[in-house]
This record gives structure tokens, sequence and C-alpha cells, in this order.
């Protein structure tokens, strides 16, 4: 199990590394050999008009890259590091949004080719990512208690809905825009 790099830090699921870098692999082993090799979905392509399959691609792409960005500099771009709840950003809108991004990306290419068989390996994932997100968050409830029991009450856990605004706004105001969770020493 890999622990913490800090005390107070959140513990990741195991292998999490590597568990992206193989799903990366072979989602796109399974997408390019079915889209470019075996084309066992090439009669899927046809049916979907190529204007509407390249507006899904880039529709799902860019908010993937955005997403991914703003959330890893979230996590992993501060050169000083506080070992906080982060609330603000892109996770005043989904809890996990570095998992959405990547699933997002997968979905992406999946529409722009039709690739029906790189559907089994998106499902796969996010079924996989789901349990990676649940295992972390019980180690972030350990770490922030009630703080992050309402925080995961606020806000979704994938998906962001734009009704839940008056939320959002009253995490705000919990938070007084202050990142550090006051409960550590």
């Amino acid at each position: 199990m890999k622990e913490p790099k800090h005390p107070r830090m959140g513990k990741e699921f195991p292998y999490t590394d590597q568990i992206l870098l193989l799903s990366a692999v072979l989602f796109f082993a399974v997408w390019i050999s079915d889209s470019f090799v075996f084309r066992l979905s090439d009669r899927f392509v046809g049916v979907v008009p190529d204007v509407i399959r390249i507006a899904f691609f880039v529709g799902l792409e860019i908010p993937a890259i955005v997403l991914g960005f703003y959330s890893h500099e979230a996590l992993f771009g501060k050169k000083t590091v506080k070992f906080t709840l982060i609330t603000d950003g892109v996770f005043a809108h989904v809890r996990h949004p570095l998992y959405l991004s990547i699933l997002l990306a997968y979905l992406g290419f999946f529409f722009g080719s039709m690739s029906l068989v790189s559907l089994i390996p998106c499902i796969c994932y996010a079924v996989l990512f789901d349990k990676m997100a649940s295992y972390e968050e019980e180690d972030l409830v350990r770490i922030f208690g009630d703080k992050y029991i309402e925080y995961s009450k606020r806000v979704p856990k994938w998906f962001p809905t734009p009704l839940r605004k008056n939320s959002r706004e009253q995490m705000s105001k919990d938070v007084k825009g202050d990142r550090v969770d006051p409960h550590l020493p």
C-alpha cells in the first residue's frame, strides 16, 4: 500500500500511477486496433455523420484537457505545499476532476471513431476509477472529517451540475475563500 508522502496527506489508491499508465496503454491499444487495424466497428462509422462525430470528439477532448490541466495544477502545481482540503476551482464543481478528465478523453476518442470495442475499456475504467476515488475518499474523511463529508454533500463525485450553484455559493461562504483547514495543526 502506498503511504502518503506526508502524514496528513491523503493516501492514493495502491499503484495509481501504474494503473493510470496501463489504462492509457490498453485503451489506446484497443482503440487503435479496432479503428485502424481490424476495423471491427467500421460499419458503425457511417451511421453517425462525420460532423457529429467530430463535434463530440472536440466537445469532449477540450473539456478533458482543461479539466485535467486545472485539476493537476491545483493538486501538484504549487511550490509550497499546504495540506488542505481543496474546494475551489474545478474542485468546486466535481470531487474527482483528474479521473473525470481521463474518462472524458477516452469517450472523446470513442465518439470520434465510433469504435464500439473501445467502449468496453471505457466502461471498465469508469468502474475502476470509481473504486479508486471511493478508496481515496475514505482517507479524506479520516483526515478532514465533517468538513469533507459536508463538501461531498455539496459537490458531486463525477458529474458537475449547473443547478447546484447555490450549494457552491454556500460552500464558498463556509470556507471564506481560505483553503486552509482550521482543524489541522
